[in-house]
């Protein structure tokens, strides 16, 4: 799931890098609540009723975020 070449992108070493990835997959993979989260696909606001949806579609992925990492 972590990709090694975007993190030494960002500035890490490969070691670190390695390292941190194998962490963050071995967090995941054991937590299918985080491996079940998808993104957004709403489509982007335009006017005002559309934006108070889309905030309300990410106040509810947020809480079903916090919810799969506290899993």
């Amino acid at each position: 799931m972590a990709d090694i070449r975007r993190l030494t992108a960002l500035g890490m070493s490969p070691e670190l890098a390695t390292e941190a990835a194998s962490q963050i997959d071995g967090a995941v993979s054991g937590n299918t609540a985080v491996a079940a989260l998808t993104t957004i696909a709403t489509a982007d606001a335009i006017d005002p009723a559309t934006t108070m949806a889309l905030v309300n579609i990410c106040k509810a992925k947020i809480n079903t975020i916090i919810t799969a990492l506290q899993s």
